[in-house]
């Protein structure tokens, strides 16, 4: 009986083994694509209050690194490039750095950090995605900017941009999307330094 349960175990032990060698390879994207703090544009107008940027709200197709290609009715995904990391928080990031180089007396913050603020931005997802080919990529977003105390709307606009690859290359249309993404994290940080006001009694 002894034999027989070693028997019994070897033989369990090399099955498992067999199941786990037969699953694929997680895969090891060539490039991953940034918005790098460098390349936000400061707004004209000064940040006369304290703003926090909340992470844009999505739909999954872009709410994660992978990059979304439309493809008639169906969205892939592109291959061998990556977003360095999820859509929506480089989005963030991306406002929060083109925020932090405006003149003023006002700063931004990223909205996880739970600071006492003035105004939030939300916003949304639309669009976040290349074509197949050369064809055009596509960056919309929709953006409320809130009083943080009332949570009162004082204001909402929609924001898009697009794009043209160099040539077919997964990293050339990744490339160009970046581009469109970083124009419309500079436009939204655009239109918040030109709404909010300074809270009662500071000077602007």
């Amino acid at each position: 009986m002894r034999y027989l349960i070693s028997a019994l175990l070897a033989a369990a032990a090399l099955a498992t083994s067999a199941c786990v060698s037969i699953l694929p390879e997680p895969m090891i994207p060539s490039a991953l694509v940034q918005l790098p703090s460098d390349r936000a544009k400061a707004p004209s107008a000064p940040l006369l209050a304290d703003v926090a940027v909340f992470p844009p709200e999505s739909s999954r197709a872009f709410a994660g690194a992978d990059i979304a290609v439309r493809s008639d009715q169906e969205l892939i995904y592109l291959a061998d490039v990556r977003w360095s990391d999820a859509a929506p928080d480089l989005l963030q990031g991306a406002v929060v750095n083109a925020l932090s180089q405006a003149q003023g007396p006002g700063r931004a913050v990223l909205g996880q950090l739970g600071a006492d603020v003035d105004y939030d931005v939300r916003w949304r997802i639309v669009d976040l995605s290349v074509s197949k080919e050369t064809g055009p990529v596509q960056v919309e977003v929709q953006v409320s900017l809130m009083r943080s105390d009332t949570r009162r709307s004082v204001a909402q606009k929609t924001f898009s941009a697009t794009g043209s690859p160099a040539d077919r290359a997964p990293r050339a249309r990744a490339a160009a999307l970046a581009l469109a993404a970083q124009q419309v994290a500079d436009e939204v940080a655009a239109f918040v330094t030109e709404t909010v006001t300074a809270p009662a009694g500071v000077p602007n």
